[in-house]
């Protein structure tokens, strides 16, 4: 596609030019007449129109956003993977405390039981 550039004069005597891209240009005859290109704002509202069209006519089912996991779940799994390691540290910790207390219980009911006798 070829670059326009516009070129005038304002008001003051200055020359202004600028180019105008493809999207915003519209040949009427030539090799790019038969051309059609659309900014993506367009490119976007013809898909839009065109997947409510579809609705209307039943051809396709209307999917609730936002109801489906549609990815691999890559955070949920690291996440989860981090309290599983969390839980059984501290489920580990929690078990060699109790264990400690038991053995202190049964150590200082040992040494109340020596003395008495």
């Amino acid at each position: 596609m070829p670059v326009l550039t516009l070129t005038g004069v304002n008001s003051t005597g200055q020359t202004i030019s600028t180019n105008v891209s493809s999207n915003e240009a519209a040949f009427v005859t030539g090799v790019f007449s038969k051309e059609i290109i659309m900014s993506d704002f367009a490119l976007a509202s013809a898909a839009v129109d065109t997947v409510i069209a579809q609705l209307q006519e039943k051809k396709i089912a209307f999917v609730l956003p936002g109801v489906q996991i549609l990815i691999f779940p890559i955070g949920l799994v690291v996440t989860g993977v981090w309290t599983v390691i969390f839980v059984v540290a501290y489920g580990y910790g929690t078990y060699q405390r109790m264990m400690f207390a038991d053995s202190f219980r049964r150590r200082k009911a040992m040494a109340n039981n020596v003395k008495r006798i």
